[in-house]
């Protein structure tokens, strides 16, 4: 199929390669005893995989983007180049179009704890240049400023979820994961000053003309939300207020993430006491020990420890296995031998038989 087509994206980065990708990295993180975070699931077999392992009281944390639940891979099928082009990222998005559902149930019963954006875009000259070549296609889709909008549209107003569970997905779980919680995630004295007013009412149409982000395609297009931001607050200062934009650059800190997050690692350090191997309380062996062995057979006789026993006078015909370095029975040596005695020795011979009647029929001489 020629490159310039992006049906193929799908295929390259197809729902098997996802899977076998996050069982092999919960197989992995479960030998070592580790906790694992993973990202970007868009496909609901993979997120199966990590409800496995959950279930299997696995440490696992599973993260979709707001792309996956807003939109589906139908998008790859338009004629518009640019229209396709603008929904490549990787993992891609799925053509099953009811994979967006799917992903929110799982958001719902938590199996999926977080909510990302994926931000990483790319304007339209950017992307052509894989115009010949979709490998070519920098993959990234917009999804910082319209994440909270989408979530609340297909998880909230959708049934999937309360508004309770909206925040934890979307802030607090985030928070306990990366060891940031109590100062994000949560509003209470000595956490940080950052905060929304959220309006659940509110509708708004997404459109990239009234993004304020430096994008020419939004892949949420025309698409209209249910809960709209009226006020957000960065550290005690209003930076945004009926859709006006107050920000100054540079007004930001970083926030250090210390490791070992007890949200994640308590319930690892449980895991690992749960599954370590206690030794067994056993009574000490006073029976007789044997003060000799030179191994299974010698001389035709069979040695067991002291006793020794003679293998019967059928035996003594028979050619018995040579021992192998170890002075063990060598498995890999026939002990068939045509020298001895056989079972048929009391018959008479008869000669003739074979040359007569030899086996396959009766032959006549062509001389």
């Amino acid at each position: 199929m020629a490159h310039i087509y992006l049906e193929p994206h799908c295929i390259n980065i197809c729902v098997q390669a996802e899977i076998e990708a996050t069982h092999r990295a919960i197989s992995l993180a479960d030998a070592a005893g580790c906790p694992l975070y993973i990202l970007q699931v868009t496909s609901p077999k993979a997120a199966d995989q990590i409800s496995e392992a959950r279930w299997n009281r696995n440490v696992v944390v599973g993260e979709t983007l707001a792309a996956a639940l807003g939109a589906d891979g139908t998008h790859y099928k338009n004629s518009c180049w640019r229209h396709s082009a603008g929904y490549v990222l990787s993992p891609p998005l799925r053509i099953n179009p009811n994979t967006p559902d799917k992903l929110m149930r799982y958001v719902s019963t938590g199996v999926l704890e977080c909510t990302a954006s994926g931000h990483c875009t790319f304007k339209t000259e950017q992307k052509a240049v894989g115009k010949d070549d979709f490998r070519k296609i920098p993959p990234g889709v917009n999804g910082v400023e319209d994440r909270m909008s989408v979530v609340w549209e297909r998880g909230v107003m959708s049934g999937f979820i309360d508004p309770c569970k909206f925040v934890a997905v979307t802030s607090t779980n985030a928070a306990k994961v990366f060891n940031l919680y109590p100062h994000k995630g949560r509003i209470d004295v000595g956490s940080d000053a950052d905060l929304v007013i959220w309006d659940g009412d509110a509708t708004r149409t997404i459109s990239a003309k009234n993004n304020h982000e430096n994008v020419d395609f939004n892949i949420f297009e025309g698409l209209q939300c249910h809960g709209v931001p009226v006020v957000v607050i960065s550290a005690g200062r209003v930076v945004l207020e009926d859709g006006e934009l107050r920000v100054t650059q540079g007004a930001g800190r970083f926030v250090p993430a210390l490791p070992f997050s007890p949200y994640i690692f308590e319930r690892t350090k449980r895991l690992a006491l749960m599954r370590s191997i206690k030794p067994v309380i056993r009574d000490s062996y006073t029976g007789p020990i044997s003060t000799e062995f030179t191994g299974p057979m010698k001389d035709g006789i069979v040695n067991n420890g002291t006793e020794k026993a003679s293998v019967g006078s059928d035996a003594e015909g028979l050619r018995p296995r040579s021992p192998t370095r170890s002075g063990g029975r060598n498995m890999q040596e026939s002990s068939f031998s045509l020298s001895g005695a056989q079972y048929d020795d009391s018959r008479p011979i008869r000669t003739g038989i074979r040359t007569k009647q030899p086996p396959g029929g009766a032959s006549n001489a062509l001389w």
